[in-house]
């Protein structure tokens, strides 16, 4: 699972859209990776994919390390935070898990990541206004992707996803015994 995972985050940072000269925007990839792995395996499927897509020529070698941190590490840990403030503070409900820890911290960690890139980045490009409609775009559309795999998974392959408890999520409501 950790190969197919990196090769596909891989393979997302290999197509990107330039929605102008200067202004491209890719899939992170690596919020789903964290559902499906948890943070150490998803870590490593980010350094397996940033080495991917240098090999393939998308981007140069020596800017692997940063893209693995910006579109990897940064987007696994706003995630990690999001999931685990979410088991402690609310309750354990599938719907919770699905909508509030998958969906929002999915688009959390894709506008934290962008958030990061813009401030490290000096194209002027990232400095437009049009670079933000762009990622809120992009942050809707992969929150909304990633919550159908993880939604798919919790239904029909629970126990391929490390963040899912299937006990904790999925036990029939009655008095406590």
């Amino acid at each position: 699972m950790l190969g197919f995972v990196a090769v596909l985050m891989g393979l997302a940072w290999t197509f990107r859209t330039s929605l102008f000269p200067g202004l491209s925007v890719q899939w992170l990839v690596a919020p789903l990776a964290l559902f499906l792995l948890g943070p150490r395996w998803a870590v490593a499927a980010v350094v397996g994919a940033a080495l991917f897509a240098a090999g393939v020529d998308s981007f140069p070698w020596s800017e692997a390390p940063m893209r693995a941190l910006v579109f990897g590490i940064v987007p696994v840990t706003i995630a990690w935070g999001v999931l685990t403030l979410v088991e402690r503070r609310l309750p354990a409900h599938l719907f919770v898990y699905l909508f509030v820890a998958v969906f929002a911290g999915t688009l959390l960690a894709v506008l934290g990541a962008g958030a990061v890139w813009r401030w490290l980045s000096a194209s002027a490009a990232a400095a437009s206004p049009d670079y933000w409609i762009a990622l809120l775009i992009l942050a809707d559309g992969e929150a909304v992707t990633t919550g159908f795999v993880v939604t798919g998974f919790a239904l029909y392959r629970p126990e391929w996803l490390y963040t899912f408890d299937v006990e904790r999520y999925l036990r029939r409501p009655g008095p406590a015994g």
